[in-house]
């Protein structure tokens, strides 16, 4: 069994957005998406989406995004993301979701061979250059401070959880690492959690995911999984025997 990751779909089926217009990358992503997904997913696998999966403006409009996902083989996770507007609490994000998804949002799930948990997170602006990007991700709305207790108590109950050598892989939809490459508050928690993989998305140009450390990183492996950056391929992240 292979656990994939791929992020910021930004599926928009039931109203298109005009992504495709804005990015020529875009263009036909969903199509793209789902020959590359059919080509290495098997129905054992699992997928990880950190976050922006769907522009849909509610759940109504959520629902074409959802079925279109259920047809894809594996078992799908999601997490939150900065574009998500439909996501209103994992709790009540779970009452939607087809027989072949699953949610983390504070917490943690098993499945089989692998422990997931997660959160939206937050982007890391460190102290010493907080001046120079005041605002940088101000759209965002989110709180790091929060994020990273949500974090910490989606740790905690994957820990409870993995009761066995079964991997933690953490979800956070943002880059762990400040724009110079050194490691923000989730990173530390992962690592010091004994996590083996942190998957993340929302980076969208070349200099963004170009400058992200990945790889294995102080015991913890770092992917990048954003769309536009993995070629909207889904990335593969672990083999669980």
């Amino acid at each position: 069994m292979i656990v994939w990751g791929l992020s910021d779909l930004h599926l928009s089926l039931a109203r298109p957005d005009g992504l495709e217009a804005k990015f020529p990358r875009r263009r036909d992503q969903t199509e793209k998406i789902e020959a590359n997904w059919r080509a290495c997913v098997d129905r054992d696998d699992i997928v990880l989406i950190p976050g922006d999966f769907s522009m849909a403006r509610d759940h109504r409009d959520l629902q074409a995004d959802l079925a279109w996902l259920d047809r894809l083989p594996g078992t799908k996770v999601l997490s939150a993301g900065n574009h998500d507007r439909w996501w209103n609490g994992v709790a009540r994000i779970r009452k939607l979701l087809r027989r072949s998804q699953r949610a983390v949002g504070g917490d943690a799930i098993e499945l089989p061979g692998v422990i997931v948990c997660g959160t939206l997170g937050a982007p890391y602006v460190a102290e010493d250059e907080s001046h120079t990007v005041a605002g940088r991700d101000s759209r965002s709305k989110v709180s790091l401070p929060q994020e990273i207790t949500a974090l910490e108590k989606a740790l905690a109950h994957a820990k409870e959880l993995c009761n066995d050598d079964r991997p933690i892989i953490a979800m956070w939809h943002y880059s762990p690492f400040d724009r110079f490459g050194r490691p923000g508050p989730c990173a530390r928690l992962v690592e010091a959690a004994g996590a083996s993989a942190c998957v993340f998305g929302h980076a969208h140009a070349v200099n963004q995911w170009a400058s992200i450390p990945q790889g294995l990183i102080r015991g913890v492996l770092y992917r990048c999984v954003a769309a536009d950056a993995v070629g909207f391929h889904p990335l593969r992240i672990l083999e669980i025997a």
